[in-house]
Parts: structure tokens; sequence; C-alpha cells
């Protein structure tokens, strides 16, 4: 994933419709850890998770991705999204379903507190979502607009957020959030439909 940096950038018209903006340093090394980062946070889930809420977790790893051109035209539309944070203060947390939507490049978690607004773009053979987080009612910045440095101590909170893209049906999906700069190590938002 470190080429991701230097790529140069074929995009189809499912999913990028807009130039992308290039991927902030610190997000490209999250990206280029996140099996690692997934998987300390698996550990710390199975460890001591509620059964339950493992239910959640395993039916949302469940399945294959898709090849890129079936992925980009399985994420149109509007979507049941339930975020699972995993790792750091607490081995899992399982979400009720929220409401998402990505229409064209756009990708946006309409519902809850927490909230995430970005594009998707192809990178290097692969499904990337690059985003702000954000606290509802506020109006967050583009990703490329985002200062440099990242507090998240700061008022309004605007995180950059970078994911990994995974649908693995047109009705399913996931985005995996490897190291997010709030809660926890690893964040799946899980697309239903």
């Amino acid at each position: 994933m470190v080429a991701i940096l230097a790529l140069a950038l074929t995009l189809t018209p499912a999913i990028a419709q807009s130039t992308p903006p290039p991927i902030r340093d610190d997000d490209a090394a999250r990206l280029d850890v996140l099996n690692e980062s997934l998987g300390q946070a698996l550990r710390q889930a199975f460890a001591g998770g509620e059964k339950g809420e493992l239910a959640v977790l395993a039916d949302a790893l469940r399945g294959t991705a898709l090849p890129l051109d079936e992925a980009q035209a399985a994420l149109a539309g509007d979507w049941n999204c339930r975020v699972i944070k995993l790792g750091r203060s607490l081995p899992i947390v399982a979400y009720p379903e929220f409401r998402c939507r990505a229409d064209g490049s756009a990708f946006e978690k309409l519902t809850g507190s927490q909230r995430t607004k970005g594009e998707v773009h192809e990178y290097d053979g692969q499904l990337i979502y690059l985003g702000t987080g954000f606290v509802a009612g506020e109006v967050p910045a583009d990703y490329a607009d985002l200062p440099p440095e990242t507090d998240p101590q700061s008022t309004p909170q605007f995180m950059p957020e970078v994911g990994l893209v995974e649908m693995t049906s047109p009705r399913a999906g996931r985005i995996l959030f490897p190291r997010p700069h709030l809660e926890s190590e690893t964040d799946l938002l899980v697309l239903t439909r």
C-alpha cells in the first residue's frame, strides 16, 4: 500500500466522478497496517467480548470481497450501516443500525451522533474511503481541507478517516478503518440492505 502515495490513478465512472484527493501520509501509514490493526483488535474482541456482539462481528466479516468493478456497482444507494468498534479501551462495541448513502463517489453516514462524510475512490486496485469524522450538527471540512495535524481534543472535532471498502454482494459490504484517531484499534462500518 505504500505505493498509494505515488500511484497513477485509474478511475472508473461508477465510483470516481471527481479527482481523488491525495491520501495524507499518516492515513497511508494506517492503511499499511490494516491487517496488523485488525488482528490486534480481533484478539481483544474474542478474548473479552460478549457472545451477541461477537456473532454480529462474525457476520460482518463473512464473505469474500467482490472484484473491483462489481464492488463499485454494488456500493451505490441507501444502506443500513452499523458501527462496530474493536480494541483499545473496550474489547468490542456493536452499535445499532444507522443510515448511510453512497452516490457516485460520495459516501455519508446520515444518522447517529458520530458521523462520517467523504468519498470512495479506486487506489491501486482497491476501493478506499477518504472522509471526515464529525459530530452530528457540525458541518465537516472536506478531507482534503483538514489541517495537516490531527487534534482529537479540538472543538469542533473533525477527524480524517481512511478505510478499505469491501463489498461482498449487492446487499452487503463493510468499510474497515484501521487505527482511528478516537476510541478503538479498528472500526468496521457494516453495510446491509
